[in-house]
């Protein structure tokens, strides 16, 4: 039996005890009601108490089943240590719709959000949402001990691969303004995310120039550790290092006025690409069309192919969450293997 005591100078009551049906029994650790309300603290006991037997009875599914998917949204951002504001927005997108629907059928839930909110969406941009959907589900069901739950991909076709060649890399760097070239210089020989470029910092947890090494903190995926810099990134980085006077911490990238970027990552309204401006014109001075800035990154994940490194190494280097996202670089490597074999005569 669950029992409620007020405790503390603002008479809050705080519920505990056990719940038993014949030989199963659950323990309830103190936790607090939230209010110094007699009767509704009361009244929470019950339900609790409620939901408790009917989980020694039919099981923890049939509790989740009782449950809505706002249950599930709560449960994933309670979970996850700091939820990049993009999925908080989508989130908060997913929960205006469907949160008050049940858990019983989160299938059907998923489908009915994307006939009527994603319809116009790009496939990608669908199976975003079902990701992050999925997870949040997936939160849920792990905090009553019940298997995950797989929702399908959405099929799309994310086949753009664009890349530089090497004479061509070289000449737009160098079109770029010559505070933006170190980043770009790490965009083409490291492959990050724009943002988790520029919000880099000195030190071992970014930019060690002491021991060479260089960790990308893949806040939207993973995080990797350290891997050797580059010898162009340290060409572009030692002199800003020893300019500063060798610092250990603080930003790399700062802007034209010295200050560090915004990380729109974080920002209740985020913004545009910083960098778009500086990369539109550097593109027009160099003479490359159709290369946007994001597709550094795919110039860093071709190279790699073509350089030999597999797939699943690229994979964890690069931040990616699954293998499907680079497989999209498989055929890189089989298209420069024929150009190769061409020249043979």
């Amino acid at each position: 039996m669950l029992s409620v005591r007020r405790r503390g100078k603002n008479g809050i009551y705080y519920i505990r005890g056990s719940v038993a049906l014949g030989d199963r029994r659950i323990d309830v650790k103190e936790f607090s009601s939230g209010t110094s309300n007699a009767d509704a603290a009361s009244h929470l006991r019950a339900d609790y108490e409620t939901k408790l037997r009917h989980q020694l009875m039919f099981g923890p599914a049939a509790v989740v089943a009782q449950g809505t998917m706002a249950d599930a949204f709560d449960s994933y951002l309670s979970k996850a240590k700091r939820p990049c504001h993009s999925d908080i927005l989508r989130i908060g997108k997913l929960n205006e719709r469907i949160g008050e629907l049940s858990l019983r059928e989160p299938k059907r839930a998923w489908e009915q959000f994307r006939q009527t909110y994603l319809a116009d969406h790009a496939p990608a941009g669908q199976d975003r949402y079902r990701a992050l959907f999925q997870a949040a589900v997936n939160a849920h069901r792990e905090l009553h001990d019940l298997s995950p739950l797989r929702i399908k991909g959405i099929p799309f076709d994310n086949e753009r691969v664009r890349f530089l060649a090497k004479e061509d890399r070289d000449r737009l760097i160098a079109s770029y303004a010559p505070h933006i070239q170190p980043i770009i210089t790490m965009l083409a020989f490291h492959g990050p995310r724009i943002q988790t470029a520029l919000q880099i910092a000195w030190g071992v947890n970014g930019v060690d120039m002491g021991r060479g090494t260089i960790r990308l903190n893949h806040t939207k995926n993973a995080v990797i550790q350290s891997v050797p810099m580059h010898a162009r990134i340290r060409q572009e980085l030692l002199p800003i290092w020893e300019k500063r006077g060798w610092p250990a911490k603080g930003h790399v990238f700062l802007n034209r006025f010295g200050k560090p970027y915004q990380d729109t990552r974080l920002s209740p309204a985020p913004g545009g690409n910083p960098l778009k401006n500086q990369h539109k014109t550097a593109c027009k001075r160099a003479g490359i069309d159709d290369f946007t800035i994001h597709d550094w990154r795919h110039h860093w994940a071709s190279h790699c192919v073509m350089a030999g490194i597999d797939l699943i190494t690229i994979m964890h280097m690069g931040g990616w969450k699954s293998l499907r996202m680079v497989q999209r670089y498989a055929s890189v490597g089989t298209d420069h293997m024929r150009a190769s074999i061409d020249r043979l005569n």
